[in-house]
């Protein structure tokens, strides 16, 4: 699953822009769609020439930050952040998206300081939450990311990202039976095939058969497109070597996503059947492969950690 989720579904945090608007100006910075190229100009034009008073510089420096992010230069968006945080420290969610940012550079002990101080001035928010659960989980820290995923379910009981977090944390800590629980009711408010194989794993690792009901809450026997395949091999109708065959896609950044996936989930396979040398090399791929952000990299890390122990 990805993400900022792909399959993962990945579970990532959406970016969000502050749009600091000329009404004399078009296009204006933030409201360029599809042509990040463009969108940074307009805002670099506004930045440049402008006489705009400094919360209003702050957003287009924020924004044009944001675009920098979604292109994937993320040391040019911490530095449009920063400048906007020192124009006006308390412009909402900019201190989260550049946090954002330093998880994308690894620099995780900033980007918890940046959600601490965002959580600060907005106790509430539930981005800056889970993207502060999200980075404790792979510090290794399942207490403090147990703690604020909780309050996400306070603040958002209906929501996916406070129960699908818990269930990843409580699963990597080993409390599988605890796990399943969570990711059954994160199926009930999101069901997807990724949430079902999850619910498949923690309830093969808590020794509860799960291939009765896999298919099922997956909404498919393993047939079809990707990611039907994952569901196939733990059904046991595919093998992991056509699993990485069925991962090739002509679009480059899908296959590595999916190889990502393939990899994580075969090491999982592996697993369940006490295999640990070849999940443990199949884990260290996801690591590698897998963006940041991807539940599959945050999983890799963590299984990871509990073979080393």
């Amino acid at each position: 699953m990805n993400h900022f989720v792909p399959a993962l579904f990945a579970f990532g945090l959406a970016l969000v822009t502050a749009c600091a608007c000329a009404a004399d100006k078009e296009p204006q910075c933030g409201g360029v769609v599809n042509n990040p190229e463009l969108a940074i100009q307009v805002c670099t034009r506004l930045i440049e020439f402008a006489s705009l008073d400094r919360p209003d510089l702050a957003k287009a420096y924020y924004t044009r930050g944001a675009e920098w992010a979604a292109q994937g230069n993320h040391d040019r968006a911490i530095t449009d952040f920063g400048v906007a945080i020192d124009l006006d420290p308390k412009l909402p969610g900019v201190r989260t998206n550049r946090a954002l940012s330093l998880s994308e550079k690894g620099d995780h002990d900033r980007a918890i300081a940046d959600y601490d101080a965002a959580l600060s001035l907005f106790p509430r928010d539930v981005r800056a939450r889970t993207g502060r659960a999200f980075e404790w989980t792979l510090k290794g820290d399942y207490k403090g990311a147990v703690a604020d995923y909780e309050e996400v379910i306070r603040l958002d009981p209906e929501g996916l990202a406070g129960y699908f977090g818990r269930a990843r944390v409580r699963f990597y800590s080993g409390d599988f039976g605890g796990a399943a629980s969570d990711f059954i009711r994160s199926h009930q408010i999101e069901g997807s095939v990724y949430t079902a194989l999850w619910i498949y794993l923690a309830r093969r690792r808590a020794d509860i058969p799960g291939e009765k009901t896999l298919a099922r809450e997956a909404g498919t026997s393993g047939g079809g497109a990707w990611p039907a395949p994952l569901v196939a091999l733990y059904l046991g109708t595919i093998t992991p070597e056509l699993i990485q065959k069925s991962a090739a896609d002509p679009d480059a950044a899908r296959q590595r996503d999916r190889r990502c996936e393939a990899s994580f989930y075969v090491a999982h396979w592996h697993l369940l059947r006490g295999a640990r040398e070849p999940a443990s090399q199949l884990l260290r791929e996801a690591q590698s492969l897998c963006p940041s952000r991807f539940i599959e990299h945050e999983g890799a890390v963590a299984e990871l950690r509990r073979l080393q122990r």
